[in-house]
Protein backbone atom coordinates (compact mmCIF):
# COMPACT_ATOMS: atom_id res chain seq x y z
CA UNK A 1 0.00 0.00 0.00
CA UNK A 2 2.76 2.34 0.52
CA UNK A 3 4.31 1.97 -2.65
CA UNK A 4 1.06 2.44 -4.13
CA UNK A 5 1.17 5.69 -2.45
CA UNK A 6 5.11 6.55 -2.99
CA UNK A 7 3.97 5.61 -6.99
CA UNK A 8 1.26 7.09 -7.19
CA UNK A 9 2.36 10.59 -5.11
CA UNK A 10 5.76 10.76 -7.51
CA UNK A 11 3.47 10.06 -10.48
CA UNK A 12 1.02 13.29 -9.71
CA UNK A 13 4.47 15.25 -8.65
CA UNK A 14 5.72 14.77 -12.26
CA UNK A 15 2.67 15.40 -13.92
CA UNK A 16 1.87 18.76 -12.32
CA UNK A 17 6.01 19.61 -12.95
CA UNK A 18 4.94 18.76 -16.32
CA UNK A 19 2.18 20.40 -16.89
CA UNK A 20 3.60 23.82 -14.82
CA UNK A 21 6.60 23.71 -17.29
CA UNK A 22 4.23 23.69 -20.15
CA UNK A 23 2.53 26.59 -18.35
CA UNK A 24 5.76 28.55 -18.71
CA UNK A 25 7.19 27.68 -21.88
CA UNK A 26 3.19 28.67 -23.45
CA UNK A 27 3.63 31.94 -21.54
CA UNK A 28 6.99 33.30 -22.70
CA UNK A 29 5.77 33.46 -26.41
CA UNK A 30 2.83 35.52 -24.97
CA UNK A 31 3.23 39.34 -26.26
CA UNK A 32 5.55 41.62 -23.93
CA UNK A 33 2.67 43.41 -22.97
CA UNK A 34 0.60 40.15 -21.75
CA UNK A 35 4.36 39.12 -20.05
CA UNK A 36 3.71 42.30 -17.64
CA UNK A 37 0.43 41.15 -16.68
CA UNK A 38 1.08 37.49 -16.39
CA UNK A 39 4.35 37.96 -14.46
CA UNK A 40 3.16 37.08 -11.29
CA UNK A 41 1.56 33.83 -12.94
CA UNK A 42 4.97 32.71 -14.86
CA UNK A 43 7.18 33.26 -11.13
CA UNK A 44 4.62 31.00 -9.73
CA UNK A 45 3.81 28.03 -12.30
CA UNK A 46 1.99 26.03 -10.01
CA UNK A 47 -0.36 28.83 -8.90
CA UNK A 48 -1.07 29.11 -12.77
CA UNK A 49 -1.61 25.49 -12.99
CA UNK A 50 -3.89 25.45 -10.20
CA UNK A 51 -6.05 27.95 -11.53
CA UNK A 52 -6.71 26.41 -14.55
CA UNK A 53 -8.19 22.89 -14.40
CA UNK A 54 -6.33 20.21 -16.84
CA UNK A 55 -7.93 18.58 -19.77
CA UNK A 56 -6.41 14.98 -20.27
CA UNK A 57 -7.60 11.80 -21.86
CA UNK A 58 -7.80 9.19 -20.25
CA UNK A 59 -7.90 5.32 -21.37
CA UNK A 60 -9.13 2.81 -19.15
CA UNK A 61 -7.62 -0.46 -20.16
CA UNK A 62 -9.19 -4.23 -18.42
CA UNK A 63 -7.44 -6.85 -18.93
CA UNK A 64 -9.17 -10.30 -18.87
CA UNK A 65 -8.12 -13.69 -17.74
CA UNK A 66 -8.24 -14.80 -21.50
CA UNK A 67 -5.93 -12.10 -22.51
CA UNK A 68 -8.29 -9.76 -24.31
CA UNK A 69 -7.67 -6.43 -23.37
CA UNK A 70 -10.96 -3.73 -23.77
CA UNK A 71 -10.25 0.20 -23.80
CA UNK A 72 -12.58 3.24 -23.39
CA UNK A 73 -11.00 6.65 -23.81
CA UNK A 74 -12.40 9.69 -22.40
CA UNK A 75 -11.67 13.25 -21.89
CA UNK A 76 -11.57 14.06 -18.76
CA UNK A 77 -11.26 17.71 -16.91
CA UNK A 78 -9.12 17.59 -13.82
CA UNK A 79 -9.80 20.07 -11.17
CA UNK A 80 -7.52 17.95 -8.20
CA UNK A 81 -5.46 16.11 -8.37
CA UNK A 82 -5.92 14.76 -5.34
CA UNK A 83 -9.64 13.95 -6.54
CA UNK A 84 -8.16 12.67 -9.77
CA UNK A 85 -6.06 9.87 -8.38
CA UNK A 86 -8.35 8.78 -5.98
CA UNK A 87 -10.78 8.47 -8.46
CA UNK A 88 -8.58 5.89 -10.44
CA UNK A 89 -6.92 3.97 -7.28
CA UNK A 90 -7.91 0.38 -8.17
CA UNK A 91 -6.08 0.80 -10.59
CA UNK A 92 -2.75 0.67 -12.46
CA UNK A 93 -1.20 3.68 -13.92
CA UNK A 94 0.31 2.35 -17.10
CA UNK A 95 1.48 5.43 -19.24
CA UNK A 96 1.27 9.14 -18.78
CA UNK A 97 2.09 12.23 -20.46
CA UNK A 98 0.55 15.91 -20.88
CA UNK A 99 -1.82 14.63 -23.17
CA UNK A 100 -3.56 11.61 -22.23
CA UNK A 101 -3.18 9.26 -19.01
CA UNK A 102 -3.37 5.27 -19.31
CA UNK A 103 -4.95 2.92 -16.48
CA UNK A 104 -5.01 -0.87 -16.62
CA UNK A 105 -7.35 -3.11 -14.49
CA UNK A 106 -6.75 -7.50 -14.19
CA UNK A 107 -10.18 -8.57 -14.30
CA UNK A 108 -10.63 -11.57 -12.32
CA UNK A 109 -12.94 -13.14 -15.18
CA UNK A 110 -13.03 -13.65 -18.57
CA UNK A 111 -13.78 -11.07 -21.23
CA UNK A 112 -17.44 -10.40 -22.55
CA UNK A 113 -16.82 -11.44 -26.25
CA UNK A 114 -15.20 -15.08 -25.14
CA UNK A 115 -18.60 -15.61 -23.31
CA UNK A 116 -20.83 -14.58 -26.10
CA UNK A 117 -18.49 -16.27 -28.95
CA UNK A 118 -15.67 -18.48 -27.80
CA UNK A 119 -15.44 -22.67 -27.71
CA UNK A 120 -12.73 -24.68 -26.90
CA UNK A 121 -12.00 -27.32 -29.57
CA UNK A 122 -9.10 -28.77 -31.70
CA UNK A 123 -6.62 -27.67 -34.84
CA UNK A 124 -3.87 -29.72 -35.80
CA UNK A 125 -4.31 -31.44 -32.23
CA UNK A 126 -3.65 -28.36 -31.08
CA UNK A 127 -6.29 -27.18 -27.67
CA UNK A 128 -7.34 -23.66 -29.16
CA UNK A 129 -9.90 -20.82 -28.02
CA UNK A 130 -12.37 -20.34 -31.20
CA UNK A 131 -14.10 -17.54 -32.14
CA UNK A 132 -17.58 -19.24 -32.90
CA UNK A 133 -17.62 -23.30 -33.44
CA UNK A 134 -14.61 -24.88 -34.31
CA UNK A 135 -15.98 -25.64 -37.51
CA UNK A 136 -15.52 -22.13 -39.12
CA UNK A 137 -11.68 -22.55 -38.31
CA UNK A 138 -11.20 -18.88 -36.68
CA UNK A 139 -8.54 -19.64 -34.00
CA UNK A 140 -8.21 -16.90 -31.31
CA UNK A 141 -5.57 -18.67 -29.18
CA UNK A 142 -4.05 -21.80 -28.61
CA UNK A 143 -2.72 -23.30 -25.50
CA UNK A 144 -0.97 -26.86 -25.88
CA UNK A 145 -0.43 -29.72 -27.98
CA UNK A 146 -3.41 -32.73 -26.93
CA UNK A 147 -2.24 -36.22 -27.75
CA UNK A 148 -6.00 -36.99 -29.00
CA UNK A 149 -5.00 -40.87 -29.02
CA UNK A 150 -5.32 -40.74 -24.95
CA UNK A 151 -9.14 -38.91 -25.31
CA UNK A 152 -12.24 -40.66 -24.45
CA UNK A 153 -14.45 -41.35 -27.66
CA UNK A 154 -16.63 -38.15 -26.00
CA UNK A 155 -13.87 -36.01 -25.18
CA UNK A 156 -12.66 -36.01 -28.56
CA UNK A 157 -16.48 -35.57 -29.99
CA UNK A 158 -16.63 -32.59 -27.91
CA UNK A 159 -13.57 -30.58 -28.80
CA UNK A 160 -14.72 -31.71 -32.38
CA UNK A 161 -17.91 -29.78 -31.87
CA UNK A 162 -16.78 -27.13 -30.00
CA UNK A 163 -17.01 -26.72 -26.15
CA UNK A 164 -18.77 -23.85 -25.30
CA UNK A 165 -16.64 -21.52 -23.05
CA UNK A 166 -19.81 -19.36 -21.28
CA UNK A 167 -17.96 -18.67 -17.96
CA UNK A 168 -14.50 -18.55 -16.06
CA UNK A 169 -15.41 -22.00 -14.46
CA UNK A 170 -15.64 -23.14 -17.57
CA UNK A 171 -12.91 -21.92 -18.89
CA UNK A 172 -10.49 -22.90 -16.20
CA UNK A 173 -12.01 -26.25 -15.80
CA UNK A 174 -11.32 -26.88 -19.46
CA UNK A 175 -8.11 -26.11 -19.52
CA UNK A 176 -7.16 -28.03 -16.61
CA UNK A 177 -8.41 -31.28 -17.83
CA UNK A 178 -7.01 -30.84 -21.10
CA UNK A 179 -3.68 -29.78 -19.59
CA UNK A 180 -3.22 -33.42 -17.92
CA UNK A 181 -3.35 -34.94 -21.70
CA UNK A 182 -0.71 -33.01 -22.73
CA UNK A 183 2.11 -34.97 -23.72
CA UNK A 184 5.08 -34.46 -21.45
CA UNK A 185 8.39 -34.92 -22.02
CA UNK A 186 10.33 -36.95 -18.86
CA UNK A 187 13.52 -35.46 -17.95
CA UNK A 188 16.95 -37.70 -17.12
CA UNK A 189 18.06 -37.38 -13.88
Amino acid sequence: MRKHILLSSFAALMFIIGFGTHAVMSNETVSTNDNQNKATEVTNSTTYVSKEPLQVNVTLQKQFLDGNITEKTRKKTIYAMEDFWSEYENWQLINQSQEEMVFRKQIDDISPSLKQNGYFGLQNSMLSIFEGEPIHQQVIQSFYQIDTDTLESRQFEALQKGIKIDSKEKYLQVLEVYRDLSPTKQVQG
